[in-house]
């Protein structure tokens, strides 16, 4: 039985993950890993099940709206989806067969990365953008096919690796690979994000390593505050926010090494 402080620390957990999502436009998967585990006491394996499932709830959440507004291209997301279904499978399985404090160690890393990165210029979805334009450009209709499976597999294995759905990615393929309008590709990478995370989170299910009221009540916490941030954030206090969150990230990913470091947990 869960207590109410652990709900009320669960969704805070998904409003504060869903915050960085609004404001920051990147992935806050890796801040609920950490709190879940730091703050809860789940292991590194059930945090990354657990946080997959609240992926899923968000990003359906969001996904649903596009959907509505007829700004999902289907036939355009398939490829990558096929990709991201095997993709899923196979990171569960290496996520399974990898030890806990590797796991612990590599979120770390991944943390203080994220936290150097947004305070030294933060995630520019546009700059991202012009990069992957130069790689991909491609043309004919078979090498897209193979490049979207290809893109669709390794952001399934980072999305059970790791707990994070990749939806630049998809959002940079759909728009310059498959040339969909920048609505359109918004809403197939929040759509691919969710059935990524779905998939990803059936596998980890299997291994016994998702609680269920857990994702559920952060996914909830996440929907709900990424929603509102994006609308109400303003450039006078984003800013300040993003260092904040920077700094922050820098302080969980030390955290972690440090409880690997000296085995604490």
């Amino acid at each position: 039985m869960i207590s109410v402080s652990d709900l009320a620390i669960l969704f805070g957990i998904g409003s504060f993950a869903g915050i960085i999502i609004g404001l920051v436009g990147a992935s806050g998967a890796v801040v609920m890993i950490s709190l879940l585990h730091l703050l809860l006491g789940f292991s590194i394996h059930k945090s990354i099940g657990t946080t997959l499932l609240a992926s899923f709830i968000a990003s359906s959440v969001v996904s649903s709206v596009y959907y509505k507004n007829k700004n999902i291209d289907f036939r355009s997301c398939i490829w990558l989806l096929i990709g991201a279904i095997l993709g899923s499978q196979i990171g569960a399985f290496l996520a399974f067969k990898t030890p806990e404090t590797q796991l612990k160690g590599l979120l770390g890393i991944v943390l203080i990365f994220m936290g150097v990165y947004l305070w030294k210029g933060g995630f520019d979805r546009e700059e991202v953008v012009k990069r992957f334009g130069r790689i991909f450009k491609i043309e004919g209709k078979n090498a897209k096919i193979i490049l979207g499976i290809g893109i669709g597999l390794w952001v399934g294995i980072i999305a059970s690796l790791l707990g994070a759905a990749g939806g630049v990615w998809f959002f940079a393929v759909l728009l310059l690979v498959f040339g969909l309008p920048l609505h359109k590709a918004i809403g197939g990478a929040t759509f691919l994000m969710a059935l990524t995370a779905l998939f990803a989170t059936s596998a980890h299910f299997l291994h016994g390593n998702v609680d269920m009221i857990g994702g559920l009540i952060v996914g909830i916490g996440a929907a709900i505050s990424g929603n509102m941030s994006a609308k109400f954030a303003n450039k006078s206090t984003e800013e300040i926010l993003i260092r904040a969150i920077s700094v922050l990230f820098v302080v969980l990913g030390i955290s972690m090494l440090i409880l690997e470091f000296f085995n604490l947990r």
